[in-house]
């Protein structure tokens, strides 16, 4: 019979907290190939209709720095000498004067000087010719926002100026892309499952946009808003499980099917109760057995708006980690939703041999290295 075998990767952040996510590999199976992991999860509206407004109102979702390569950036005036600001535009469409001309969109170039962005890495500042700035384009329907972008384009025919060519956050259900997911093999169009820990909500996604630093939970509005109507995400941890390599060709945006086949397949193993232990304990594998964080319950009333995890002197309830019954069956359940067989698991773990007689397990290093004063 197939068992899944466990790999701890990397502790990783995510919002509001330093490390605390644990991306664990699952491999084994039939040719398992998946990544579980837990955090609390980030608003990204990139690709939303008003997501950055145009400045200097800078009334969209989203702040228009964040639609730079550097969150502090300012939109000052250029000083003298420089065509361009040391930054980058990142989330928006944007073009130079040259390509905006030969794709008859001048108009639509917000060309500002407060607005010139570098033209790439490690272009010269100072240099119209070979390094010319670029500026954010406007929506041709709304010129009050810029077109937002995502990582992975939704209708490559469509010109990138184009909204309908990327993914809009607040119609479709995606993840953001980091460096530590990635460097495990998940891609652009895979698909991953997030479940709200503490109900139970769930909903299949796929990745559809790029973060950068070493955090997960990153996701967009439509999916956030699903997992979190209350906007109290930073007092409930969300588990998830991705699975590298899963995307289709064409890409879609219909993660079901394929989660389904892939969740049939682990369930035909041994031990796929581990795997759902994990997500469920918000832990490591080698930690899984652990004893349980001390939890400190609020003694106040509970308040009325919810707290921010830097303003709590203490950590939320829902954020405890250990093994939890209650909480397996809870993640159980939800992946039962998108193609999880417990029968076929039980199967599974009821055909794996077992040995004869009684196992004892070894001492602990603190029972080896016990001493016993002499009377």
């Amino acid at each position: 019979m197939a068992s899944l075998t466990f790999t701890d990767i990397a502790e990783v952040s995510s919002k509001g907290r330093v490390g605390g996510s644990f991306l664990v590999r699952v491999s084994g199976g039939v040719n398992a190939n998946a990544v579980v992991y837990s955090g609390i999860v980030n608003e990204d509206v990139d690709g939303a209709p008003r997501c950055y407004g145009v400045w200097p109102f800078d009334a969209g979702i989203d702040k228009l720095k964040n639609a730079t390569n550097n969150g502090n950036a300012q939109f000052d005036p250029l000083p003298e000498g420089q065509v361009a600001h040391p930054w980058i535009w990142r989330g928006v469409a944007n073009m130079t004067r040259v390509d905006a001309d030969n794709a008859k969109i001048r108009t639509r170039l917000h060309d500002k000087p407060e607005l010139a962005g570098r033209n790439r890495d490690g272009a010269l500042l100072n240099d119209e010719k070979r390094a010319p700035p670029k500026f954010p384009v406007k929506r041709a329907d709304n010129p009050n926002f810029y077109v937002s972008t995502t990582a992975l384009a939704k209708n490559a025919n469509l010109p990138d100026t184009d909204p309908g060519h990327w993914w809009d956050a607040t119609a479709v259900n995606y993840g953001a892309l980091t460096p530590p997911l990635q460097a495990l093999g998940v891609g652009l169009g895979d698909f991953g499952i997030a479940i709200r820990r503490d109900n139970g909500t769930s909903r299949a996604f796929f990745f559809a946009d790029a973060g950068f630093g070493q955090k997960i939970g990153e996701m967009s509005t439509m999916l956030f808003r699903a997992l979190f109507p209350g906007n109290n995400q930073e007092e409930f941890l969300t588990s998830f499980i991705v699975f590298p390599g899963s995307q289709t060709r064409p890409i879609t945006s219909d993660p079901a099917p394929t989660v389904r086949r892939l969740l049939g397949d682990l369930s035909n193993t041994s031990n796929v109760g581990t795997m759902i232990d994990i997500m469920a304990a918000g832990t490591s594998f080698a930690r899984l057995n652990d004893t349980p964080e001390l939890v400190y319950e609020m003694n106040d009333p509970r308040p009325a708006k919810p707290r921010k995890m830097a303003d709590m002197t203490h950590r939320a309830a829902g954020l405890d980690r250990g093994l939890s019954g209650r909480r397996s069956q809870t993640i159980a359940t939800a992946l039962q939703t998108w193609g999880y067989d417990p029968a076929a698991a039980e199967r599974a773990r009821a055909a794996e041999p077992r040995p004869l007689g009684p196992t004892i397990p070894p001492l602990s290093p603190e029972i080896m290295n016990l001493k016993i004063p002499k009377p």
